[in-house]
């Protein structure tokens, strides 16, 4: 006959559970804390940078000086490791940090550009066509005569 197992043996696996589960969810929980944290503090890095980066760009745009929007675009995207793109209320692109405005589509229809002529601050976390890479995409209006946003500045960085 065979001798019966001791009790702390028949209890360590279902108390080893409990623990496994409880470590995962604690994991998990902490995990998207973290993700949620760290994404709103870039985009609110991101949009203090399109705020002081927009009186700059202001200046160039009533009347449009296309040469001089670009120029501020690629020294300070390239002094702040950001993306700089100005758009026109229609979705032309004017200048971009990293792309030559004339090659890219038009922005019309992205979901920060749309929030951003909508007189908001647009937020976007999406896959970059152009750099092949995903982004973080803050976009502030500009406003022109009368209030309506006559272009966007749109601020973006990678998500790695």
């Amino acid at each position: 006959m065979r001798k019966p197992k001791p009790l702390i043996w028949q209890l360590i696996p279902s108390y080893l559970l409990i623990i496994l589960v409880s470590l995962g969810a604690v994991s998990w929980f902490a995990l998207n804390s973290l993700n949620s944290f760290f994404a709103q503090r870039t985009a609110h890095v991101l949009e203090i940078r399109a705020r002081i980066i927009a009186g700059q760009v202001l200046e160039h745009l009533q009347p449009l000086d296309a040469a001089a929007i670009r120029r501020i675009c690629r020294n300070l995207g390239r002094s702040t490791d950001t993306r700089i793109t100005v758009i026109l209320a229609d979705g032309t692109v004017v200048a971009d940090s990293e792309e030559e405005p004339g090659r890219m589509e038009n922005h019309r229809r992205r979901p920060e550009v749309l929030q951003a002529l909508g007189g908001g601050l647009g937020r976007s976390e999406r896959f970059s066509s152009t750099l092949g890479q995903r982004m973080m995409y803050v976009a502030l209006p500009l406003a022109g005569e009368g209030g309506t946003p006559s272009a966007v500045l749109r601020v973006a960085i990678p998500l790695t």
